[in-house]
């Protein structure tokens, strides 16, 4: 593509480019500053602390229901160049990019229009940083006298930034001119004030500039938060020492992560997954491979697959956070997230132009809840084979957990009479996959977010013209295995209060096939589903007094709906949909008989789907012994009978 003259290609930075930076004033640690480890261990938890207050913040100030009741968002506090020193336990990797984006800024802006103190930039640019368009980044330096010392960031989930779709999902388009516009680190906020022309720009596009408005000054208000609790802690204990903690923080993450590298088996471990359907009109599956290799103290991640389409794709930040996601749970579980220090042990290959790489002007709409969460389940299932070759360390693996983000935007005329545009978070109530030594939890949330929680019924019923006939757990939606996975929840509701029509925009997938694996011969979970009930009686059998237990109990005209589509849902049109569990762990017919009966009686398994898979007979509700022996036996002699993979039984 040709390039103005004067201007770079809009691409990440991954390291920077010292010589581009001479107008920088950083704040440099003296090489001879000492820190106790006293010191250390308070500060680097004072730090914790203030990047706590930073998303609580952002918490109380939003007014979005993304925000407020189901935390799509995530604070990040780094040092003078972008690096990471703390994070939320919010989407991990909306906080695994925003180095690039600092580091572009660092580049690109130091000499117009500046880097000064009281700025704030904005960005929501996938080819710089941004996961994709709707994760709208405001990122602001820390100065002390004169000197730049850190950086504070927030990334919110915007609910609509614009483009052709609901909710920015230009699910019938190839490319990014079709999507909302992304915006290049841009200067939001300009000596404290914030600027009104730019943000206008930014409103102008979006079905829902209120929403959006209120969430860029929840983001700007937990960075000034940040910014003051930083500024305190440099007049508490002095600049150099607070320095000295960050800079000591990302070493010490550093090392830990490798010395528990060095007591992990050398290897490659790889996996291979797809994405189906690539935009409405297409009928295909999209491959991506990783190979997660393990050398000494070092991860390197090697990904290869199907070229860009459609609008699945992710560009490299998104796919380095996605590949990054599973390593913070499952290898640093108990060390500082520190992804500055991390980062120095992991190293990223991946070809150009693919589903999970994507070059300029790949379609990247859907990339956070596709290409970047195709990644995410990728890295989980590598990660958890290669622990899972570790005696010492295969009780930290986790096997594949939600698989996919079941995507429902809607726009319509709600009950107070005023247009409303949102997507439904319910699906943060996802399974987590199994252990080596104990089952998934079940409707735990999302394995990428661990502090995300599922949207209140409650208030999605205030905010929206709707009404749940139930949102509840779903049998056989746990991954079976000698440990199931977790299971996950469905939805089904009404609208309620409202005459209008509302218009739908919803993507996923793990509709052919579920992309929750099981690990050591444990099974997937359940697959993907959107379903409408046309002309439904619902409304007939609250007004008998009856509640419908199950979309089965509702009569209707029954629509199962493409994993990416758009359509009208009428006042007596029932909305139906179910996301992924976790996968197993182990072979299910080593499972004890006993706690499968339990599985049944819970309703966590169904009595068939026990005697089918798990090989347990259940009479009364308890486990015949011998009919359950005799069951077990025939599916080890099935197995032994069938043809080896590949290979026809003509």
């Amino acid at each position: 593509m040709t390039q103005i003259p004067g201007h770079e290609p809009y691409t990440a930075v991954t390291e920077l480019d010292e010589s581009k930076v001479d107008d920088v004033d950083f704040h440099e640690l003296p090489d001879d500053h000492e820190l106790d480890q006293v010191t250390f261990e308070v500060l680097r938890n004072r730090l914790q602390q203030i990047n706590e207050e930073q998303g609580t913040t952002l918490k109380q100030v939003s007014g979005s229901p993304i925000v407020t009741d189901a935390y799509d968002f995530n604070v990040t506090i780094g040092d003078e160049r972008g690096d990471t020193v703390s994070l939320g336990p919010y989407v991990m990797y909306h906080a695994s990019v925003t180095d690039l984006i600092i580091k572009w800024i660092i580049e690109r802006r130091a000499d117009n229009p500046g880097i000064e103190p009281g700025d704030m930039y904005i960005c929501n640019d996938p080819w710089i940083g941004a996961v994709h368009q709707n994760d709208a980044v405001v990122l602001a330096p820390v100065f002390h006298e004169g000197e730049l010392f850190s950086w504070v960031s927030s990334t919110v989930h915007q609910v609509d930034v614009g483009g052709n779709e609901i909710g920015s999902f230009a699910i019938e388009d190839d490319d990014a001119f079709a999507e909302a516009e992304p915006v290049p680190p841009t200067k939001l906020v300009e000596d404290g004030e914030l600027r009104t022309d730019i943000e206008d720009i930014f409103l102008r596009k979006s079905r829902a500039p209120a929403m959006v408005g209120m969430d860029l000054r929840a983001q700007i208000a937990g960075n000034n938060v940040a910014i003051d609790r930083i500024h305190e802690l440099i007049d508490d204990y002095g600049a150099d020492t607070v320095k000295a903690v960050m800079k000591e923080t990302m070493d010490y993450a550093e090392t830990s992560l490798r010395n528990r590298l060095r007591e992990l088996p050398d290897g490659v471990w790889r996996h291979v997954d797809y994405q189906e359907v690539a935009n409405a009109d297409d009928r295909g599956v999209h491959r991506t491979e990783v190979a997660l290799e393990k050398d000494g103290d070092t991860l390197r991640f090697h990904v290869d697959g199907d070229p860009a389409a459609g609008m699945i794709n992710t560009t490299y930040a998104g796919m380095r956070g996605g590949l990054v996601a599973p390593v913070l749970p499952m290898l640093c579980h108990d060390l500082p997230w520190a992804l500055g220090g991390i980062f120095r042990a992991i190293e990223f290959e991946a070809e150009s132009n693919i589903v999970v790489n994507a070059e300029f002007p790949a379609g990247t709409g859907m990339a956070a809840i596709a290409g970047t969460w195709h990644t995410v389940n990728l890295s989980n299932q590598c990660v958890a084979k290669l622990l899972a070759a570790s005696d010492e360390y295969s009780e930290d693996l986790v096997a594949g957990s939600s698989g996919s983000w079941v995507t429902m935007n809607a726009m319509g005329i709600d009950q107070r009479g005023d247009q409303f545009v949102t997507q439904f978070m319910d699906p943060m109530s996802g399974g987590w996959g199994a252990r080596s030594h104990s089952d998934g939890i079940n409707t735990a949330g999302i394995f990428a977010a661990p502090g995300g929680i599922t949207a209140n019924v409650e208030s999605n019923e205030l905010a929206f013209p709707m009404l749940y006939m139930y949102r509840k757990e779903m049998a056989d939606s746990g991954g079976p295995g000698e440990h199931r996975g977790g299971v996950t929840a469905s939805m089904c509701w009404l609208p309620h209060d409202t005459d209008a029509p509302m218009q739908h925009v919803i993507s996923a997938f793990g509709a052919a096939a579920p992309t929750s694996h099981g690990v050591s011969g444990g099974h997937p979970s359940n697959s993907v589903r959107y379903e409408l009930v046309r002309d439904s009686n619902a409304a007939d059998l609250l007004e008998s007094g009856e509640i419908p237990a199950d979309v089965g109990e509702i009569d209707g005209d029954r629509d199962i709906v493409s994993p990416k589509a758009k359509f009208v849902q009428e006042a007596d049109d029932i909305y139906y949909s179910i996301w992924q569990g976790g996968g197993g762990y182990g072979d299910p017919i080593d499972r004890d008989p006993e706690r499968v009966a339990a599985d049944v009686r819970a309703g966590y398994v169904s009595e068939e789907e026990a005697r089918r898979t798990y090989g347990v007979v259940l009479s009364d509700g308890d486990v015949d012994v011998a009919a359950t022996t005799d069951r077990r036996e025939e599916i080890r002699a099935d197995r032994l009978a069938a043809s080896p993979w590949g290979e026809s039984d003509d």
